[in-house]
């Protein structure tokens, strides 16, 4: 698991906009596909935890929400940036008061590579 903190990115102003890296990743393996998905979950819901036996998935957190990931446990600001590696089991966990909206890239897209934490 790796993960990025707008917080620690730098800002830079730009002509009309701002700018913030947040992440510079390096992939595992190369790819030939990218899946993009937006999730979105419901307020005072934890997910259920799973893994992916060969993709790494990339999570763009574009609301506050608590992420785990093995034994770790993130809270996570909008624009924060987590990469699950294969193996990882992760879930979410939103807050009372409000859902989760985030944006995951499967590298590779493959669509049938989930696989529960129970079986692992």
């Amino acid at each position: 698991m790796k993960i990025y903190r707008i917080s620690e990115s730098e800002t830079k102003g730009r002509a009309g906009y701002t700018a913030s890296y947040v992440a510079d990743i390096a992939l595992s393996s190369p790819a030939s596909s990218t899946g993009v998905i937006v999730v979105k979950v419901p307020r005072n819901t934890k997910t259920v935890p799973h893994a992916h036996a060969i993709l790494e998935e990339i999570f763009v957190v574009l609301n506050r929400t608590r992420m785990g990931v093995g034994d770790t446990i993130l809270d996570l600001d909008p624009g924060d940036v987590v990469v699950a590696d294969p193996g990882e089991a992760h879930w979410f966990e939103t807050y009372h008061d409000e859902g989760l909206t985030l944006i995951a890239l499967k590298v590779p897209n493959l669509k049938e590579d989930k696989v529960s934490d129970e079986t692992r």
